[in-house]
C-alpha cells in the first residue's frame, strides 16, 4: 500500500476543507457585517508587524479616509354607501370647521357697461407644514348689454378640476419619495388633523403627476446625455403583479457635470435595457464591473468605457478578514489616490490642473499598486476573498487607471450611487411599487428629486414651482424647468 499517496490525497483533502471553511467564514462575516455592522468604507489600517515584501516603498502619506457609503405592510380597506349623487368632488364636504380660507379673485375682462350678476367658487385643499387651508379663486361675473356673460379664466393645473391645491400634491409627494413616507401613513397623519383623503384618490393624484412630469424627465435624460461623460448604475425594486412581486430594476445615468441624475425602470436587467437608455450616446461611461456594459463598450464603438475604483476598493475591504496583511496594503495604496481625490476637489482644481496633479502623483502609486497586486496574485489561495478581489481589479486594470490620464472623469462611481441612496431607504418603508406604471412613475420622482439633491434645491419648493408654473407653459419652454435650470432661475 502506497502511505505516500494516501497522506498527499488526505492533505489535499484537508486542505480544500480549510479553503471552504475560510470561504464560508468570510461569507458569515459578511452576512453578520450587514446586519449589524457599519455601512462606512472608510479605512483605518490597524498596525501590522508582520513581514512586508513592500517595505523599501514609499511610506504612506499621511491618511485621509475616503467617503462611501422591514417596514410592516399595512393593507387598508374600507367600505362605503355609493353615493348616487357623486360629483366627484366630496374631499372638501367632510371637512372640520375652522379651516384657514385664502381667496384670490379673477377679473373678467368686462366692459364699464357690464352688469355684475354673481360669482363662480373653486375651491382646493392646500397644505402649509402647520396646517391644511383652502384656496378659493373667486371668478366674478358680468353680463354685457349684449347678453353676453363674461367671466374670469381658471388658471391652468397639473391635474384638472383636481381637489388638491399644488401645496397639498408637492407636499404628499416629497413627503413619499425624499421623506420615504409611504402613503397610508400620510392619511393617518392627515386623519389625526381631521382631513381624510381616501387611499384611491391621494393614489391617483401622485400617478397623475407622475405622468405630468414626463417631458422635464425626458428633458434630463437629453441634457445628461449631451454631455459627453456619464455615470451609470442600476438597483433592484419589488414590484407588484398579479398576487405576488416580482424584482424590476432601476437604471440610473447621472452627469457629474450638471449635478442630475435619471432613473429609468425596467422589469429586466438585460443588455438592451441600459443599451436602449444610452441610445447613439457617444462618449465616456463610468460603471461598476457589470458584464452588461462591457457588453454595451464592445458594441458601440463610439463608448470609452471606465471602471469605478470604489467597487475595486469594496472588494479588499470585505477581504480583510480573510487576508489582513494583502488586504492592507493595498488599501493604504488606494487610499493615497482618494487623497489626492481629496485634496482637488477641496481646493477646486479645474480639469486641467486636476490632470496635472493626477499625473504627477497618482500615476507612480498606481504604478506600484500594479506591482504589489501581480506579486499577491502569485501566493493568493484560489477561489479566496482576497483572490477574487485581486482577479476583479487586475482584469478591470486599464479601465480603472484611465482616469488618471484626464481631469474630468471621476475616480470612482460614487456620485450616481449617492443618487441611488433614497430609493434603497424607500424600499424598507414602502416596500414595493404597485405596478409597473407605478415604478415608471416612481423612476420620474428620483429623476427630479435626486437632482434636487445633487443640486442642493429644495425639492418641496421646486416642485410646487414646477406645478404652478408649468401649466401656465408651452412643452417648448420645457427646457427652463429643469432642476437645473430653476437653480439658475433662483441665483439671478
Amino acid at each position: 500500500m502506497n502511505y505516500e499517496a494516501l497522506i498527499a490525497e488526505k492533505d489535499a483533502k484537508i486542505a480544500k476543507l480549510d479553503t471552504k471553511v475560510q470561504e464560508l467564514e468570510w461569507r458569515l462575516d459578511q452576512v453578520l457585517r450587514m446586519m449589524y455592522g457599519k455601512k462606512s468604507e472608510a479605512f483605518k489600517p490597524a498596525p501590522y508587524t508582520g513581514p512586508n515584501l513592500f517595505s523599501h516603498m514609499e511610506e504612506p502619506q499621511e491618511q485621509l479616509a475616503p467617503q462611501v457609503e422591514q417596514a410592516p405592510t399595512e393593507t387598508i380597506t374600507y367600505q362605503r354607501k355609493k353615493n348616487e349623487n357623486h360629483n366627484g368632488r366630496r374631499l372638501l364636504d367632510h371637512l372640520p370647521a375652522g379651516i384657514k380660507k385664502i381667496q384670490e379673485e379673477i377679473p373678467a375682462c368686462q366692459s364699464e357697461q357690464a352688469k355684475y350678476i354673481g360669482e363662480l367658487i373653486s375651491e382646493s385643499l392646500g397644505f402649509n407644514p402647520d396646517a391644511f387651508f383652502i384656496r378659493q379663486i373667486i371668478r366674478k361675473k358680468y353680463v354685457e348689454p349684449t347678453g353676453e356673460i363674461k367671466i374670469g379664466n381658471l388658471p391652468e393645473q397639473a391635474i384638472d378640476k383636481c381637489e388638491a391645491d399644488s401645496s397639498l400634491l408637492a407636499h404628499i409627494i416629497t413627503s413619499k419619495y425624499v421623506d420615504h413616507l409611504p402613503e397610508y401613513r400620510q392619511q393617518k397623519i392627515f386623519a389625526r388633523q381631521g382631513v381624510n383623503i381616501p387611499p384611491s384618490t391621494m393614489n391617483s393624484w401622485v400617478q397623475s403627476i407622475g405622468r405630468y412630469i414626463t417631458p422635464i424627465v425626458e428633458e434630463i435624460k437629453k441634457q445628461i446625455l449631451a454631455q459627453g461623460y456619464v455615470q451609470m448604475d442600476e438597483s433592484t425594486i419589488q414590484v407588484m403583479q398579479k398576487d405576488k412581486t416580482h424584482k424590476g430594476y432601476m437604471w440610473v445615468i447621472n452627469s457629474p457635470s450638471l449635478g442630475m441624475s435619471y432613473f429609468e425602470y425596467h422589469p429586466g436587467r438585460d443588455q438592451s435595457k441600459p443599451k436602449g437608455m444610452l441610445g447613439d450616446f457617444a462618449g465616456a461611461l463610468q460603471s461598476d464591473g457589470y458584464n452588461v456594459y462591457e457588453i454595451i463598450d464592445g458594441l458601440n464603438k463610439q463608448i470609452v468605457h471606465y471602471c469605478c475604483m470604489a467597487h475595486a476598493r469594496r472588494k479588499f475591504t470585505e477581504a480583510i478578514n480573510n487576508d489582513k496583511q494583502k488586504a492592507d496594503t493595498i488599501l493604504l495604496e488606494m487610499q493615497k489616490l482618494y487623497q489626492i481625490e481629496a485634496y482637488c476637489r477641496d481646493n477646486q482644481l479645474d480639469h486641467h490642473h486636476r490632470k496635472k496633479k493626477r499625473i504627477e502623483q497618482a500615476i507612480p502609486i498606481l504604478e506600484n499598486l500594479k506591482i504589489i497586486l501581480d506579486t499577491y496574485a502569485l501566493t493568493a489561495i484560489p477561489k479566496s476573498p482576497i483572490c477574487k478581489a485581486l482577479e476583479y481589479i487586475i482584469v478591470r486594470w486599464h479601465k480603472l487607471i484611465a482616469y488618471a490620464y484626464t481631469g474630468d472623469i471621476e475616480i470612482d462611481n460614487n456620485l450616481v450611487e449617492n443618487a441611488i441612496r433614497p430609493l434603497a431607504l424607500g424600499r424598507k418603508n414602502y416596500l414595493f411599487a404597485g405596478s409597473d406604471d407605478a415604478a415608471m412613475n416612481l423612476a420620474k420622482f428620483y429623476s427630479l428629486f435626486s437632482s434636487c439633491k445633487a443640486l442642493n434645491i429644495n425639492p418641496y419648493d421646486y416642485l410646487k414651482w414646477v406645478l404652478d408654473e408649468f401649466p401656465k407653459s408651452s412643452i417648448n419652454h420645457v427646457t427652463s424647468f429643469t432642476p437645473l435650470a430653476y437653480l439658475q432661475l433662483n441665483k439671478m
